[in-house]
């Protein structure tokens, strides 16, 4: 009788205890008074504010911070996203994005991409940057484009690319800051574009260089002629 009367007493402490618990979690001073958000870009920001809204006056012990961390970061804006508490009624969400490593045009208009080629904003979202711009048709070009950018920026020769755009299948521009073209194609390797690249700089000391083939064993290169000409 003493074992019930003891377990009795046991249950009954839990419960008041787990209820003045829940009592305590549920009152006022736990709802959300103050949302804090690290700058972002003017498109983003507008997002996250109307994320901030929804939060406000929401009991913080009811939100479920890593879910919402998990919806955010999967804007395609979004490099890195961390959500904390602060305090017992304030949150902070602290949002790193993607930065800009290339232009796109597709059709009429032009976006930002990473360098892993996610397409994540337009061009009058972010501030204007010195970037080579990629024409594309479609994925494909695309993805092929950037296997051409990428031995070109392992050699630290991006910066001389104002843009790149397929012809045909068997035919790629590379258009350089001062208008010379270079033909390419997907498959020539990143050591013939280092010989192209030192050859151009030599050449274009005395020279107004129209275009470099690449796509060849011998590298043709075709001089601008009459008024353009040196």
């Amino acid at each position: 009788m003493k074992k019930v009367f003891k377990i009795a007493i046991i249950m009954a402490l839990t419960f008041i205890t787990i209820q003045v618990e829940k009592d305590f979690k549920n009152r006022d001073f736990f709802n959300v008074s103050k949302v804090q958000i690290n700058d972002v870009s003017k498109s983003l920001q507008d997002d996250l504010e109307r994320i901030k809204i929804d939060l406000l006056n929401k009991n913080v012990n009811d939100l479920n911070l890593k879910e919402l961390e998990e919806k955010i970061s999967k804007d395609a804006r979004v490099k890195k996203v961390e959500i904390s508490k602060q305090k017992l009624n304030e949150i902070t969400i602290d949002v790193t994005e993607k930065e800009s490593s290339y232009y796109v045009q597709y059709k009429n208009r032009i976006y930002s991409m990473d360098s892993e080629g996610t397409i994540f904003g337009m061009l009058e979202e972010y501030p204007r940057k010195s970037m080579p711009i990629l024409l594309i048709k479609s994925e494909d070009e695309k993805i092929k484009l950037l296997e051409i950018i990428q031995k070109l920026k392992e050699l630290d020769l991006k910066e001389e690319i104002s843009q790149i755009h397929m012809d045909n299948k068997n035919l790629i521009y590379i258009v350089l800051r001062d208008g010379t073209r270079v033909k390419t194609q997907t498959e020539v390797s990143k050591k013939k574009y280092e010989i192209v690249m030192n050859l151009y700089k030599e050449l274009i000391k005395t020279k107004n260089i129209e275009y470099i083939d690449a796509r060849f064993k011998d590298i043709l290169i075709k001089e601008k002629e009459g008024k353009d000409a040196r």
